[in-house]
């Protein structure tokens, strides 16, 4: 899946699972660089740990993109990217439409032409 960290969000690109006083963890890792962090971590601590990337192919289009909730962010990674997308559209129509509708109501309250 994600997280996010500010407002955004980030895919998990490795999973590490390992068992640390009788208890198996799992440690979601957002890049190279921190699965080898953890990993020279838990080698250190002479913990066995396997690492499994994670397949995120299909979710590329979101990573980096900024949300003000997880919930958002949440509900936008599974309607997917198409509807993400239509959903920008929408929202850039209307606004067009907004800013051209307040253009006129303001020539024609100044009287200017456009």
């Amino acid at each position: 899946m994600f997280r996010r960290l500010g407002k955004k969000a980030e895919l998990y690109r490795y999973k590490i699972t390992y068992t640390e006083n009788e208890i198996e963890q799992q440690e979601n890792c957002i890049s190279e660089g921190h699965k080898n962090e953890i990993e020279q971590m838990l080698t250190q601590k002479e913990i066995a740990f396997t690492t499994t990337p994670m397949e995120q192919t299909g979710n590329e289009w979101f990573d980096g993109l900024e949300f003000d909730s997880y919930d958002e962010a949440l509900e936008v990674f599974n309607t997917g990217e198409v509807i993400y997308k239509q959903n920008i559209a929408l929202k850039d129509s209307t606004n067009g439409l907004q800013l051209r509708a307040d253009t006129d109501y303001l020539a024609i309250m100044t009287g200017v032409d456009l």
